[in-house]
């Protein structure tokens, strides 16, 4: 099963899918009060999500241009190259594997 799209947007301590206004998360149990901090991670939690997809982009166009080179990122002054080996499971681990659709146990 995949997450619910972004964009996502904060409110307070809430996370909510931006276009459907859709409760994805909070960052307190609804039984604590809303904190600085709980809004903050929520604001946080909110921005990386929304970014990583173009991230994994940009870092998946790096990796084929490094592998398309002629080498010329080794010779960068105190890079010392890249290691396209991380930056390829990085990629894996940002790819959510396909799963099957499960039967849902809910009434």
């Amino acid at each position: 099963m995949e997450h619910t799209p972004t964009p996502w947007k904060a409110n307070g301590d809430f996370i909510l899918h931006t276009s459907t206004g859709t409760h994805i998360a909070t960052t307190m149990p609804a039984e604590l009060p809303v904190t600085p901090q709980s809004v903050a991670n929520a604001e946080y939690i909110v921005r990386a999500c929304n970014a990583f997809p173009k991230l994994v982009e940009m870092i998946k166009d790096f990796a084929s241009r490094i592998r398309d080179s002629e080498e010329w990122w080794m010779d960068w002054p105190d890079m010392g190259g890249f290691d396209l080996d991380a930056i390829e499971v990085f990629i894996a681990l940002a790819t959510p594997p396909v799963e099957p659709e499960k039967e849902s146990t809910c009434p």
